[in-house]
Parts: structure tokens; sequence; C-alpha cells
């Protein structure tokens, strides 16, 4: 957790702790002093429904996990809140009789789970289900060698009862030396296995779905299923589906690549919408034999033929990213996480509608859109710089950039960041665009009881910049 932006959010911090009547699962010490990923709180009473301002909330295993957001900071603060009536039930009788005490701590102004319980339930996380770093082993080791006889005893006697089967290995923690326990073979097998366990049980991890583990909550079928059509309760918290686009250089995978390395804990769903990148395998077999059909070698001479071929391979490409569409959507609508889409249709619309030639072409101008849109600007010259292979010339990514910005005047929600920018400026701007677009969503849940996507209002006159240009896509059929 950065000091600072720790500092800054103190009185959001005090506001949600109190208004669950929690206690922070923290030593009593000054806010900026924390250590660890986030800030752990426990909670006894059902929670209010209350929205806080700059803050998002995500249900996890009937728990909550609140993002919270300063517009100044790059970084945003989680906030994971815990009901006690969610633990284990062989952890919750034992850490209720003996400690679920808390005490007044006068640097926070808030209450914190006493040292004794803090240590236990410190054991029972990192034991049973997993750590980040043996630093926070280390940690926890300094504090019980703090402890009273009597205190050790309570402890280790409790834990003894709650973590049976873990004993041997908690034994060993708490009483050999500490560098020698983390050497241990058995040791790294142990928490190689938690974490191998919990690997398992995710629903995503690094921005993958594992559909296994997602297919059976009933929240993500009935949004998948019905889509904007769902009807979903006044306080349902869902997440932002957001498509990242613009021309090539513009610095949409660095993007996409921030998002997945450093919004881990918005358990974001990264989606790679390009058709040669397809959901299932067997759509890649499919595309292949289809290009090989169109090769001059077999059919590509017959125009009939080719066009044939063609018009099947659109509509395997578009089927496919119409499925990505579907399953994104609903892991955001369902309020699992947030949903990133990447290589968005709207590249082709940009350069090919209206094609006055062949109306119906490109099938992308009837695909459905996300809650929201961050278009990365970049000049044309950058744009040849970064590219340098694509054989680009500095007409065509000129009249791309053109074309981009007079088709986004013709969208109601879009977040544009201009090419001047710094790399920290433009993550800064889209981590408050993720946070404004959930806010938007859940006012307007709450106002109809359902979503409501991008709209696009076509300007059919819209004249495309730029001469005789070749337009097809790569690896597209038309």
């Amino acid at each position: 957790m950065k000091k600072k932006l720790i500092i800054a959010l103190k009185k959001n911090i005090t506001q949600i702790v109190k208004n669950y009547n929690a206690y922070l699962i923290h030593s009593c010490d000054d806010f900026g002093k924390f250590s660890g990923n986030d800030i752990d709180v426990l909670y006894k009473k059902e929670r209010k429904n209350i929205k806080f301002k700059n803050t998002i909330v995500l249900e996890k295993n009937n728990n909550l996990r609140l993002h919270l957001n300063h517009p100044k900071f790059v970084e945003f603060l989680s906030l994971d809140i815990e009901k006690t009536l969610n633990l284990p039930n062989e952890i919750k009788e034992i850490f209720i009789k003996n400690f679920d005490k808390k005490l007044f701590c006068k640097k926070t102004r808030l209450f914190h789970l006493d040292k004794k319980g803090l240590i236990f339930y410190k054991l029972y996380k990192y034991f049973n289900i997993t750590i980040s770093s043996y630093s926070q082993l280390f940690r926890l080791k300094k504090e019980i060698q703090k402890l009273s006889k009597d205190e050790l005893a309570l402890i280790s006697n409790s834990i003894r009862k709650a973590l049976p089967d873990k004993i041997e290995i908690i034994d060993e923690f708490m009483l050999i030396n500490f560098n020698k326990f983390i050497k241990k073979k058995r040791t790294k097998d142990f928490f190689l296995t938690l974490k191998i366990k919990r690997h398992k049980k995710r629903k995503i991890y690094a921005g993958k779905l594992s559909l296994k583990n997602t297919i059976f909550c009933k929240r993500f079928l009935y949004a998948f299923f019905f889509n904007s059509k769902a009807k979903w309760k006044k306080t349902h918290n869902p997440m932002p589906a957001i498509a990242i686009i613009g021309n090539d250089g513009s610095g949409k995978t660095t993007v996409v690549n921030y998002i997945r390395e450093n919004f881990s804990k918005m358990d974001p769903l990264i989606m790679d919408m390009k058709s040669t990148n397809p959901y299932f395998k067997f759509f890649s077999k499919i595309r292949n034999f289809l290009k090989l059909l169109n090769s001059p070698y077999l059919f590509g001479r017959i125009i009939f033929l080719r066009t044939i071929i063609s018009l099947f391979g659109e509509m395997i490409d578009l089927l496919d990213k119409y499925i990505k569409y579907r399953v994104g959507m609903a892991w955001a609508d369902a309020g699992f996480g947030l949903t990133i889409f990447e290589r968005y249709p709207t590249d082709r619309v940009r350069g090919e509608f209206p094609n006055m030639k062949y109306k119906f072409l490109p099938f992308e101008q009837f695909f459905p859109f996300p809650d929201g849109m961050l278009y990365l600007d970049v000049s044309a010259l950058v744009s040849l710089n970064r590219k340098k292979h694509d054989n680009h010339t500095i007409e065509e990514m000129t009249s791309k950039r053109k074309n981009y910005l007079s088709l986004l005047k013709e969208f109601d929600e879009i977040k544009i960041i201009k090419s001047q920018k710094k790399i920290n400026q433009k993550m800064l701007i889209m981590k408050n665009y993720i946070f404004e677009l959930y806010l938007k969503k859940r006012n307007i849940i709450e106002r109809n009881n359902k979503v409501q996507r991008v709209r696009w209002k076509k300007n059919f006159s819209r004249t495309l910049a730029g001469e005789n240009l070749n337009r097809k896509q790569k690896d597209s059929f038309f």
C-alpha cells in the first residue's frame, strides 16, 4: 500500500469501517504504517447498502471487496470486508469464543482486532488459504515471539482444534528458526500445494477466465443469456466492461498489460477480440481451412467460390467475437469483475463504414457495444515509428486517425486520451474512467433495473478520409 495514498483516503476508510461497525485486522498504528497489499476488516451485523464516493464494490464469496479511488493517484486501494459468520465453521466457533475481541486505537480512531485475535486469524489465513510472500510469515513470526506463555498456549491449543491437519507445520513455524523453516522442502511443498489448490478454485487469473469454475454460477448464466435484457435488483453492484480502442501504435497493448498486472484485485477479464485468437480452438482450425481453400492454388481465383468462402469465414469470425462479447459482458454485468476488450471491431468500422459498394459490409457495423470506450489517440508519425514492420504510409495513418476521430463523435459514451499524454497520465485517466463508469452503470440499474450499453447514432453521410487505400484488415476474408 502506498503511504501517501492511504493517508489521502483516511477519511473514506474511516467512514466505511464505521458504517459497517467493523474493526481492522491490522495492528494498532498510523494509517501510513500499514503493511500488506490491502486493508482487511471484520464485521458482524448485516451490511447496509450505502454508496460511497469514488468506491467500487465487488461481492466475493458472500463477502465484499471495496476499491477506493483518489483521482490524483495512479493506484487505488482495496479494502476487504469479511463477515465473521462467513468464516468456516471449524474456525468460526473457536474465533468467536476466544479471539473475537477488539480494542480502540487512538492513532486510527477505529477499533482493531486485538493482538491474540490478529495472530490466530493470520495463522488460519496463511496456513489454510495461502500467502503472497514469506515476508508475511516473517512479520507474523516476530509478533508470535512477543507473546506471553499463556497467550502462546491459548493460540496453540486453539489452532490445534481449528486446523488439526495443519498442526505439524504450524508447530514447526512457531518453534524453529524462521530461515531454517522456509528453506525446508516440506515448507516449500506445503505452500506450493496451497497455492495450486487455491488456483484451481479461481474463476479468473491473469485476465483469463476459468469457464469450468464459472459456468455454473447463477449470476453469470443469467447475465450471459439475458445480456442487456436482464433485470437486476436496485442494490446490485455491476462492474464496467470497457473496449480499449485506437490505431496501431497507440499503446492499447501497454494499457491492457498494465491492467492485467496492476488491477488483479478487480479480477479483470481480458478479451482479445482479434480473429486469429479465437475463444474456442476449433474456430482456428476452421479459419485455417477456409484460408487454405481461398488460396490462389485452390478456389481463390474463382470469384463466386471465393466470395462464398469469404462470407462463411466472416460469419465464423463474427460468431467468435460475439461469444467473447457475451462472456465478457456477463462477467462484468454479474459483478464478478472488470472486463477489458482489446482490438474491438471498431477498428474495422472506422475505415469501412459506410461502404457504398457493399452496404452490408463490414458486418461489424451491426456488432453490439460494451458499457464504455477508451480511445487512445496517436499521431500518424508515432504510429509509423512504433509499427515500422507493418509497411504503413503517412497518408494511410493520417486518414485512419481522421476516420477514428470522426467515428467517435457518434458514440454517446467515450473517453479520449490525447496522444501528448505521458504513460502515467494515461493510466491515471484510464483508472479514473473505470471508477466513473462503474458509478454510471450502478446508477442506471438503480433507476431502471437494467444496464445500458454505448449508443451509436450512425451518421450515414459521414465521409471517409483517404483515397484509394487498401481498407482490408489483416487476416480478414473481405
